[in-house]
């Protein structure tokens, strides 16, 4: 059983170029030190907490880009001897005698289930990001509270604590906003990559199991 691409899939090698547009663009911010005002700004730290979580989400999706990309290969030149790959499974059940539609929406299944957690980590990102704007709030109204007269230096006290938490709620909403774009972006491209390597299967047998 072979197919009549006989070439690499270049979506790892496009997955990588995107990578680095986005390492490069956080390199630009940093050059400016707008990557440190806003680190520096957010006292709750929620901000690097959704760092953190956009590197590991980030490792993921190359490690599924990876794979999604030896898959398009496998199928490709229609070698299934790598049992480790879904595709390799689905065509060594399908030469069982299996119903090919069960095992193409089992297949989808799969990576509609290993994207999922691409999408939940772009959803957490977003919640963090309000989480850090509730906060932000509550710390710009706790000077006010806590405000006993109206000396200047009182005054100035409390616009100062104001001015922290508002820094808090911008730049967690920002960060937040951002790093969820990111993921979705990154995810959307694999969603996109496995619902046309579906589909090629779809087509390829179509055409031969007719």
């Amino acid at each position: 059983m072979s197919t009549k691409q006989p070439f690499k899939s270049i979506g790892l090698l496009q997955s990588m170029l995107l990578l680095m547009l986005i390492i490069f663009g956080i390199w630009l911010l940093n050059d400016q030190g707008l990557l440190s005002i806003v680190m520096e700004g957010d006292k709750s730290h929620i901000s690097k907490v959704i760092g953190l979580l956009w590197i590991i989400s980030t490792l993921y999706w190359l490690f599924l880009s990876n794979e999604i990309s030896k898959e398009r290969d496998s199928f490709n030149i229609g070698s299934f001897k790598n049992n480790k790959l879904s595709i390799s499974k689905y065509f060594i059940a399908l030469e069982k005698g299996e119903d090919k539609d069960i095992l193409l929406k089992a297949f989808e299944a799969e990576y509609t289930k290993k994207l999922s957690y691409g999408w939940m980590a772009a959803d957490i990102s977003l919640k963090l990001g309000l989480l850090g704007t509730i906060i932000g709030f509550i710390l710009m109204l706790q000077p006010i509270a806590e405000l006993n007269d109206t000396s200047s230096d009182s005054l100035k006290l409390a616009l100062s604590g104001m001015s922290s938490g508002m820094a808090v709620a911008l730049y967690t909403t920002l960060t937040g906003l951002i790093v969820s774009t990111i993921t979705r972006s990154q995810f959307h491209i694999l969603s996109v990559r496995i619902s046309s390597l579906i589909n090629d299967v779809t087509f390829y047998l179509d055409i031969n199991l007719e």
